[in-house]
């Protein structure tokens, strides 16, 4: 089986640039299950919004594994998103 390869996009619009290493690090952090295997791919983007996105999919091609790969994509595409929102708020009343 082919390890996935996880890229996350992190929005860092609106984050000063000195904050940017610790706020992309903690969204992450909060985000990543400690059962994953595979790589993890940060990048930091200047757009507002975070996302994820899986890579290799390809390899899922029984039908319960792309249901199963399909949820786990969501749940944590909502958990990043949380995240996010919940770190830029917490950097705004600092």
């Amino acid at each position: 089986m082919e390890a996935k390869i996880l890229v996350v996009y992190v929005g860092i619009g609106g984050i000063r640039s000195e904050d940017v290493p610790d706020y992309v690090n903690r969204v992450v952090a909060k985000i990543i299950p400690d059962t994953f295997q595979g790589e993890i791919i940060t990048i930091p983007s200047q757009a507002w919004d975070t996302r994820i996105e899986c890579i290799n999919p390809q390899y899922i091609t029984e039908p319960e594994l792309i249901v199963q790969h399909t949820e786990m994509m969501k749940k944590l595409q909502e958990a990043l998103q949380q995240q996010s929102e919940q770190i830029k708020k917490e950097k705004s009343n600092e």
